[in-house]
């Protein structure tokens, strides 16, 4: 995930990330936080699959806090 968030910020000079995961994989949200990005919130029942329909969790990242992070 830092590969791509690399990639999408110095390459294609991208404004915005976001990433979603379903609530029942919290080890997905804790990724996506270790990579710096921030928790947006819940979107119920916004998903789907063959186990039924869930809930999503929702997170960002801007250029300008990956710029702000990188020079830390």
């Amino acid at each position: 995930l830092e590969a791509v968030i690399d990639y999408t910020f110095r390459i294609k000079m991208l404004n915005r990330i976001e990433a979603q995961h379903e609530t029942r994989n919290p080890a997905s949200g804790r990724v996506m936080q270790k990579c710096g990005m921030v928790y947006e919130g819940t979107l119920r029942q916004a998903g789907m699959c063959n186990y039924g329909i869930f809930d999503v969790v929702c997170y960002s990242l801007l250029a300008s806090e990956y710029k702000n992070k990188a020079a830390e």
